[in-house]
């Protein structure tokens, strides 16, 4: 029995998909986690992103209307992609919870970006 390979994504696509995003939200974070993150991803791996916002920047802005734009804008990637918006305050007090996505995509994700 033979393995397929695990999906391959590259780092300019990674960093090109995380440009994307700041675009949409100016000084956004953006941390890969899951499979990819891990080295462990299989061929129907989607992308995990976690997005950081500022407080102000997401209490303007409809949250699923601003994913829903993020999904169309990042469809030309033709890989599975799971977004995931959160503000700073969200963040801060969700990343300490030790069963939360976002404590596990602090331990076991990485920033697609320098910081601001």
């Amino acid at each position: 029995m033979t393995t397929a390979p695990a999906a391959t994504i590259s780092e300019i696509q990674l960093q090109q998909m995380a440009a994307e995003i700041r675009d949409e939200i100016p000084g956004a974070e953006v941390r890969l986690f899951g499979s990819h993150a891990r080295g462990d991803a299989r061929p129907d791996s989607d992308i995990d992103l976690l997005i950081t916002a500022s407080d102000s920047w997401l209490q303007q802005h409809n949250r699923f209307d601003t994913l829903g734009k993020l999904w169309r804008r990042l469809a030309h990637n033709r890989i599975p992609i799971d977004l995931l918006l959160y503000s700073q305050s969200q963040v801060a007090e969700r990343r300490q919870w030790l069963s939360h996505v976002i404590s596990r995509a602090y331990r076991e994700g990485r920033l697609l970006h320098d910081q601001p």
